[in-house]
């Protein structure tokens, strides 16, 4: 009987903590892609999630060689994604997008991803 108390008792601590672990949310995609070369300068750059995120704490910034690049506001879309536009071209060069936002269980998450804007022939 007490084995099986105690196998009960672990199999609600994993049921648990696989819930807890399976609400925060994740990137689904981004655009450009993650480590992608591109061509030309994108206009924007985005964040698809499996949550929504939160706007009061979504956050997208740039970072290039130079240091970081102005953007247009961080916009919360309905498709659940971050978006921000990029007021001019890029130069050719390797950039970092950092994120900060929340899904449904509250808890900030943050991030990055990289691309590269190959120069022109």
């Amino acid at each position: 009987m007490r084995k099986m108390k105690t196998l009960g008792c672990c199999l609600v601590l994993i049921v648990a903590v696989a819930t807890v672990v399976s609400a925060h949310m994740a990137v689904q995609k981004t655009l450009p892609e993650a480590d992608a070369v591109v061509a030309e300068s994108p206009h924007h750059v985005q964040i698809w999630f499996t949550q929504a995120p939160d706007p009061a704490i979504s956050r997208l910034t740039l970072e290039g060689a130079s240091g970081a690049v102005t953007l247009g506001d961080t916009q919360v879309r309905d498709d659940r994604s971050l978006m921000a536009m990029l007021p001019s071209k890029l130069e050719a060069g390797t950039y970092t997008v950092n994120w900060r936002t929340a899904g449904d269980d509250g808890h900030t998450q943050r991030g990055d991803f990289s691309f590269t804007v190959r120069a022109a022939d």
